[in-house]
């Protein structure tokens, strides 16, 4: 089981910490994490913002919003 360190989801200086919600989800079974604003909000109408989530302190991911390949953790 991985430990989720941190979640971030926006682009450049516009971007809301969703850490609480990745790790409810994944405590909740999910393992793949797809990038969009009706799961992380939308801190830059119009923009296209990406997930990044880093897990056990040295493993990441990122994903550009509604890529269907997501993030997978462990």
């Amino acid at each position: 089981m991985a430990s989720i360190d941190y979640a971030g989801y926006g682009v450049w200086n516009s971007t809301n910490d969703v850490t609480s919600k990745v790790r409810q989800q994944y405590s909740a079974g999910q393992r793949t994490f797809i990038a969009n604003n009706g799961d992380y909000g939308d801190p830059s109408p119009g923009d296209r913002k990406y997930l990044y989530i880093v897990w056990n302190s040295s493993d990441s991911g990122v994903v550009g919003e509604d890529d269907s390949r997501g993030i997978t953790v462990p």
